[in-house]
């Protein structure tokens, strides 16, 4: 008991003076200080190396880093082995590991059968247990075998991402720890961003193919030269130039229309939907209010010189028209008279807008026009004997020279 209140006393007086020494110590005799306390220096450095080396000696051993590990993937805390896992010879993050952990968190069965096997064997699918020895103590590190995979897409200018780390244009991810990753493509355009992402077990090498909701098309028209416009924004290209082109979302109302302009004014076409299919084509109705009342009044006009010319009893005055069709048209509705001259009188004259053709060809607007033509027949000097007509007319005409012209006509019904 002695011996004990002896060693008390020592210890008190020694820290005693140890803590006299420290209130006094400067910069200027560290040195001395040193010198004089080096054997608890000594000791107390001994002794926290003894206890760090023991406490990692402890933490490496075969069972704690087995058992680190099936806490990791049962509770999916990956903080508990990271530390302790090496791929490729190189130490990994947390963040390295938690597709693992989040792969056998949809696993569990999986991860029992895992630990026995390293446990007994020392390896299991793509684990390995090694054990790096530090002087006389276990060091156990946990090997991960990696994967690649590659991301394919059908745009070869869309961007690839695992689990939002983007991938280079090689499209393949190495050294990649196996496990549950979300891979994703984005696709930027000019009518908005496309994105396509999938959710996958990677635990092989494995190659995936992402298909981007997007479409390059090909344009046609009545009138290649029509100005193109996508979600009312003009492309600056006209019609036969859309080849290929894009990319273009699809299942995003993106629409295109036409827009020509004509002798007559300029005339948008209808809208259409961008789909799945390619190949678009979208017509131009060359028709609006102000060519219709044009040729409505050019065919009237037409008709009164034929029946100017008729009552002067000279073709050569009907307007607009060649020298055949003059004729022909002078000719069908002509008749012979052997004693009186005759007369003749537009009663009625309707343009079948229905029933008439408009169309472009060769580079020059033409157009059939179905005339319904009610007439009277009648002697100039005898008036009252008259005889009315009803026939009906297609008047081809065409524009030339920035005007209309009568090309052809032929008398037909429609019986």
């Amino acid at each position: 008991m002695n011996k004990f209140n002896n060693l008390l006393n020592y210890l008190r007086e020694y820290l005693y003076y140890l803590r006299e020494d420290i209130k006094e110590l400067r910069f200027n005799n560290i040195k001395e200080f040193l010198v004089k306390r080096k054997i608890i220096f000594v000791i107390l450095l001994s002794s926290i190396f003894i206890i760090t080396f023991k406490i990692y000696s402890y933490e490496s051993s075969k069972d704690i880093v087995l058992k680190n590990l099936e806490i990791a993937l049962k509770e999916n805390k990956p903080e508990k082995i990271y530390k302790k896992v090496k791929v490729n010879n190189k130490k990994i993050s947390k963040s390295d590991f938690q597709p693992l952990s989040d792969y056998y968190l949809d696993y569990p069965a999986k991860i029992d059968d895992l630990i026995n096997k390293l446990d007994i064997y020392g390896e299991s699918s793509f684990f390995s247990l090694k054990n790096e020895k530090r002087l006389f103590f276990d060091n156990y590190k946990v090997e991960i075998n990696p994967i690649d995979i590659k991301i394919n897409t059908n745009f070869n200018e869309a961007e690839i991402y695992v689990n939002n780390s983007k991938i280079e244009s090689t499209k393949i991810k190495r050294s990649l720890i196996p496990g549950k990753y979300i891979i994703k493509a984005e696709l930027d355009t000019f009518y908005g961003q496309v994105v396509e992402e999938q959710t996958v077990f990677a635990m092989q090498n494995e190659e995936y193919k992402l298909n981007l909701n997007a479409i390059n098309i090909n344009l046609t028209s009545n009138f290649s030269d029509a100005d193109v416009y996508i979600n009312d924004i003009n492309t600056n290209k006209t019609v036969k130039e859309i080849k290929n082109y894009g990319p273009i979302p699809i299942g995003k109302n993106i629409e295109i229309y036409l827009e020509r302009k004509f002798p007559w004014g300029i005339i948008r076409s209808d809208k259409v939907k961008v789909d799945e299919l390619p190949n678009i084509n979208i017509d131009i109705n060359m028709v609006n209010d102000t060519l219709t009342t044009d040729i409505a009044k050019f065919i009237k006009s037409f008709y009164d010189s034929v029946f100017n010319a008729l009552n002067s009893n000279n073709y050569s005055l009907i307007e607009n028209s060649s020298e055949e069709t003059k004729n022909k048209i002078y000719d069908s509705i002509r008749k012979e008279s052997l004693f009186l001259k005759n007369n003749y009188d537009i009663t009625e004259l309707n343009t079948e807008v229905k029933s008439s053709e408009y169309y472009y060809e060769n580079n020059t607007y033409k157009a059939n026009i179905v005339i319904n033509l009610n007439y009277s027949i009648s002697k100039k000097l005898m008036p009252f004997i008259k005889s009315n007509v009803d026939e009906m007319f297609l008047t081809q005409i065409q524009y030339v020279d920035e005007k209309w012209q009568v090309i052809d006509v032929q008398k037909f019904n429609l019986e």
